[in-house]
């Protein structure tokens, strides 16, 4: 039983469909969310003292996708200096099935189970876990069906008893900081996969749980 509350922060780089092959849902796991909170919007803060055009777009966030090289580098290493845990699960879209894709709410879920099965194991039986996601991830509604579809699996199927919350913030938001996070890491496992640009993702080598490749049997062929 683990005795410290767990945090694990969600979100996703990519497209269901529309443009791109891979799709990214990448996760921060933490004991300390005040800490990486700190970090994420003191380096926040500190990019847009330097480089104010990057404040203009948002109130509290700079996205990852906007961030000048520099300050991507510069916060993703500060992320892997912390004490975190980082995983994810790429999909190849060329190999999912499209009558699935254009089901995105439950392809996602799906993906999201995948992945969280793989970093809740058997040691948290009993344990207190949150999940913050970015309210914005999925645009089909999807939050209410995840919350009860991931409560069921750990618990029921799996007979955990754990103390799940999962819980929806806006990224834009002065307490969502850490969504932020997992928004620099996300993009940089997604421009690895569709870019093959590996500049970012070494960065966080030190830090990587686990990875899933899904379809894994036909994956990047």
């Amino acid at each position: 039983m683990s005795e410290e509350k767990r945090y694990i922060f969600f979100d996703e780089s990519g497209n269901l469909g529309s443009r791109g092959r891979y799709f990214v849902i990448a996760c921060i796991e933490t004991t300390n969310r005040r800490s990486l909170h700190l970090l994420m919007k003191r380096k926040l803060l500190q990019a847009k003292k330097l480089f104010p055009v990057l404040g203009k777009a948002h109130a509290h966030e700079i996205k990852a996708k906007d961030a000048y090289p520099c300050v991507k580098y510069h916060i993703l290493e500060s992320i892997v200096s912390k004490d975190v845990k980082v995983s994810y699960i790429v999909a190849d879209l060329k190999h999912v099935d499209s009558r699935l894709l254009k089901e995105k709410n439950i392809f996602y879920n799906y993906l999201m189970k995948i992945l969280v099965s793989r970093i809740v194991t058997s040691k948290d039986r009993e344990s207190s876990i949150v999940l913050q996601c970015d309210n914005k991830d999925t645009k089909v509604g999807s939050a209410n069906s995840f919350s009860d579809y991931i409560k069921l699996y750990l618990n029921y199927e799996r007979g955990l008893g754990i103390d799940i919350k999962v819980e929806y913030l806006d990224s834009d938001a002065k307490d969502a900081y850490v969504i932020q996070a997992a928004d620099y890491v996300a993009n940089a496992i997604y421009a690895k996969y569709e870019f093959n640009e590996s500049l970012y993702f070494d960065l966080l080598v030190p830090a990587l749980h686990r990875t899933l490749e899904f379809p894994w049997q036909k994956f990047g062929n």
